[in-house]
């Protein structure tokens, strides 16, 4: 009899989590948009140049700011926002040969146009997910040389954003963070923030 009591509270226990599971997963799977706001950080020595030019670059130190919504449906998920980003980026005295003989800094502002993909790997309350679109953006970039002279310039072209990311609920919000790589072109070359965001 005792042996009889233990398995049907195994069992209801049992049934009792995997109903919990599902409601989690039912609320993770929410088909309606979801608006998001984000902020990252950056601290890499990144560029699209190979050696030995990549030797001259300083780390790019940047932030980024985002906002938009996101529609889930299953572990697919479409996300439409607008990202600022800022970044600075130290170069040495012979990235470009001839045409700069001196020490400068190049900083880079930019506004973005997110149209995103995510995949979600997992059904998990915890879900690892990868994501990947395109950004048309427009970037406004001044460098400053060690003589004194400075330059100003703008640009417009269409990046490409892969990533990796979590995300998990907390109450009727859903955090995540994820790091994600802008290959820009001209002067912003590689951007790559770790970002923190929250879903409602």
């Amino acid at each position: 009899m005792r042996i009889a009591s233990l398995s049907v509270s195994l069992v209801i226990a049992l049934v009792g989590s995997v109903s919990a599971q599902e409601r989690a997963d039912t609320a993770l799977d929410q088909s309606w948009p979801r608006f998001y706001v984000a902020g990252g950080l950056e601290l890499a020595r990144v560029t699209r140049f190979p050696d030995p030019y990549a030797q001259q670059y300083g780390p790019g130190v940047g932030l980024s700011l985002q906002a938009g919504y996101v529609q889930q449906s299953g572990r697919l998920g479409l996300r439409l926002g607008l990202g600022y980003f800022e970044r600075e980026r130290e170069y040495g005295t012979t990235v470009y040969g001839g045409f700069s003989q001196f020490y400068h800094v190049s900083t880079a502002r930019t506004i973005a146009a997110n149209v995103d993909v995510t995949y979600d790997l997992t059904r998990s309350r915890f879900r690892p997910y990868v994501i990947g679109g395109l950004a048309p953006y427009w970037v406004s970039y001044s460098t400053r040389f060690d003589s004194g002279w400075t330059s100003h310039d703008q640009d417009f072209g269409i990046a490409l954003s892969p990533g990796v990311g979590f995300r998990f609920p907390v109450r009727r919000v859903e955090l995540f963070t994820e790091v994600r790589t802008y290959f820009f072109s001209g002067a912003s070359h590689v951007f790559s923030p770790l970002t923190f965001g929250v879903r409602f």
